[in-house]
C-alpha cells in the first residue's frame, strides 16, 4: 500500500508541476502588446536624440547675437536620415532666436552673406535592434531597439574665416518592446526607421514543442492516475 501511495504522491507532484508550467505560459503567450504609455516611433526616437544632440552644442557654443545670420553647412552625412537631424537642427536654432540659412552663398550676392557659418558632420546616425527574441521558450516576442547620435562641429566667422569654436557630442536610445508593435514604430515611407530584423525563425517551433509536451505529459499522468486509483 505505501508503494502505492508513493507514487500516487509523486504523480499528483509531476501534474502539479506541469499544471504550473502550463499556467505560467499562458500569460506569457497571451501578453498584451502595449501599456497605457505612448509608444515612440522609430522617427521620435531619432528626433529626440537629435534634439539632445543639439541642445548640448548649442549651449556649448559662443554667444551670437540674434542679429547675426547663420549659415548651417552639412560637409558629412550618413545618407536619408540625415533630414532627420537638419530639420530638427533648423527648429532648434531658430526658437533659440538665431537667423539661420541653408543657401550658400555664391560670387556678389551680398544679401546671402553670413556672419557665422555652422559646420556639421553627422559621424553616425541610426537606429537598430541589437536582439530579437523570446525571454523564456515560451511568451512573446521582445524587440530590443538602439539609436545613436554622434556629431562633429565647429563655428567659424563669416568675416574672416577664423574657427571660433569646435564641439562634439554623441547620444544614444534603447528600450524593449513587444514585437507585434514593429508596424507601429516603423515608416514603410521612410526606410531608415526599418532596420534589418535579425531572428531565431524556431521560436514558434519551440515553443509549440514544448506546450505539446506539457499538454501530453499532463495527459498521461492523468491516466496513471487513474489506473492507480482502480
Amino acid at each position: 500500500m505505501s508503494i502505492f501511495r508513493r507514487e500516487r504522491v509523486l504523480s499528483r507532484t509531476a501534474m502539479l508541476l506541469c499544471l504550473s508550467l502550463l499556467f505560467a505560459a499562458i500569460p506569457a503567450m497571451s501578453e498584451p502588446h502595449g501599456t497605457g504609455e505612448k509608444l515612440a516611433t522609430n522617427y521620435e526616437i531619432l528626433e529626440k536624440i537629435s534634439g539632445q544632440a543639439i541642445d548640448e552644442l548649442k549651449d556649448n557654443m559662443p554667444r551670437i547675437d540674434e542679429d547675426k545670420l547663420v549659415l548651417l553647412v552639412k560637409s558629412k552625412g550618413a545618407g536619408a536620415i540625415d533630414d532627420v537631424f537638419t530639420n530638427v537642427l533648423i527648429r532648434k536654432f531658430t526658437e533659440a532666436g538665431f537667423r539661420v540659412t541653408t543657401k550658400v552663398p555664391t560670387a556678389g550676392q551680398d544679401e546671402a552673406f553670413h556672419d557665422y557659418e555652422f559646420n556639421y558632420q553627422i559621424v553616425r546616425f541610426l537606429i537598430k535592434y541589437p536582439d530579437i527574441d523570446r525571454s523564456y521558450w515560451v511568451g512573446s516576442k521582445k524587440v530590443e531597439r538602439l539609436a545613436e547620435v554622434g556629431i562633429f562641429a565647429q563655428l567659424t566667422d563669416g568675416t574672416t574665416g577664423d574657427i571660433v569654436w569646435v564641439g562634439e557630442t554623441r547620444k544614444d536610445y534603447e528600450d524593449t518592446i513587444a514585437y507585434s508593435l514593429l508596424e507601429r514604430v516603423e515608416d514603410p515611407q521612410q526606410s531608415f526607421t526599418m532596420p534589418d530584423r535579425k531572428e531565431i525563425k524556431w521560436g514558434k517551433a519551440a515553443e509549440a514543442f514544448v506546450v505539446t509536451g506539457i499538454v501530453t505529459g499532463l495527459i498521461y499522468l492523468f491516466f496513471s492516475n487513474q489506473t492507480s486509483n482502480e
